[in-house]
């Protein structure tokens, strides 16, 4: 009797102990399984911010260039200058703004010896989606008519006949080896409407080479051909052909512009603008480098004046060699020597230290 009542006493002791350790061990297990679930929720929330962040990342982007001129120069009449600018600072930001639209905003400071200030250079915005030849661009830019190829630092005779910033709205279609854009522009000489066309077209093939034409209704509405020889409202056309070619180390480029007759002129002449480039890059003093030249010149555009002063040149030579200075940076020394209509030469060298971010 007395055995069967210890060992019943033990048989509930040792099931009340195994209860007891069950819930503990089932207290445990929630609890762990509630930590557990509160880490999930916390890792997927920062993965979800990292990934937003990342996005953020991904569809905003900032880069900017500021080049620094060191120059001197020999002018016609056998006097000297030099000078020490900062010769111009770029800021973009370009964001994507959905998958078919991006957007980019350029601020400008240039040393012109006027008012320096930044100012809105671009602002356009890109239409266009992965799968389609098709592209619209739309705001403020840069005319692209004169094709500036070549690496030397100062700009062709071709570019000064025709650089022009306005707004305006191009069409593109790029597919295989053809490329065509039209683009209508608002002008300067009548703002109250947009009736200013241009065209252009290109092949560029596999084998490095590229040749393109391009079309102007009217020259006249770009900055630089706001003269005041120019009088009137005359439209005057412009075209252009350009090839270029790529082999290796070696880059080659050619351009030629002209015009049609200039009405308030005498003689009518059409002016012509063309230019040649060479590109060789190489190693220089141990870094990667480029070695150009290149030659432009101007025809019967001594007319075009300005407060009496001729707006172009009539050739332009230009010397140069680059070096790279470690990422992001390089060095570039430069011979340029400008003959006037009259025949008289100005020599300048340039040194500039090119950065960017």
């Amino acid at each position: 009797m007395k055995k069967t009542v210890l060992a019943s006493l033990i048989t509930v002791a040792m099931a009340a102990s195994q209860s007891a350790q069950a819930t503990e061990m089932e207290t445990e297990l929630n609890s762990l399984k509630q930590r557990i679930t509160q880490l999930e929720s916390q890792l997927s929330d920062t993965m979800a911010a990292q990934a937003s962040t990342d996005k953020e990342r991904a569809q905003l982007s900032i880069s900017g260039s500021a080049d620094f001129l060191a120059t001197a120069s020999e002018l016609a009449d056998g006097s000297h200058e030099n000078d020490l600018d900062v010769d111009s600072v770029e800021l973009t930001v370009e964001a994507a703004v959905n998958e078919y639209m991006t957007l980019s905003t350029t601020l400008k400071y240039e040393d012109d010896g006027e008012d320096q200030e930044l100012f809105v250079d671009e602002a356009i915005v890109t239409i266009a989606a992965v799968d389609s030849p098709w592209s619209l661009l739309a705001g403020r830019s840069g005319t692209p008519f004169a094709v500036i190829n070549g690496n030397a630092w100062s700009d062709p005779l071709t570019n000064d006949l025709t650089d022009n910033t306005d707004d305006l709205l191009l069409l593109g279609f790029s597919q295989g080896i053809f490329s065509a854009e039209g683009y209508l522009f608002k002008g300067q000489s009548d703002e109250r409407k947009v009736d200013n066309l241009g065209l252009n077209a290109a092949l560029t093939f596999d084998n490095g080479f590229t040749i393109g034409a391009g079309y102007l209704n009217n020259i006249r509405n770009t900055d630089p051909l706001q003269a005041d020889s120019l009088t009137g409202d005359d439209k005057v056309s412009a075209s252009r052909i350009n090839v270029s070619y790529t082999v290796d180390a070696l880059a080659l480029s050619a351009e030629y512009l002209k015009t049609g007759s200039f009405k308030a002129l005498a003689g009518r002449p059409d002016v012509t603008a063309w230019h040649l480039s060479t590109d060789y890059a190489t190693e220089l003093l141990g870094a990667p480098g480029n070695l150009s030249l290149g030659y432009s010149k101007t025809e019967d555009a001594e007319l075009l004046t300005d407060a009496g002063e001729a707006l172009f040149a009539h050739s332009r030579v230009t010397l140069g060699a680059s070096r790279e200075l470690h990422e992001n940076a390089e060095l570039i020394v430069e011979l340029v020597r400008e003959e006037d209509y009259a025949g008289a030469n100005t020599d300048t060298i340039n040194l500039v230290l090119s950065t960017r971010f």
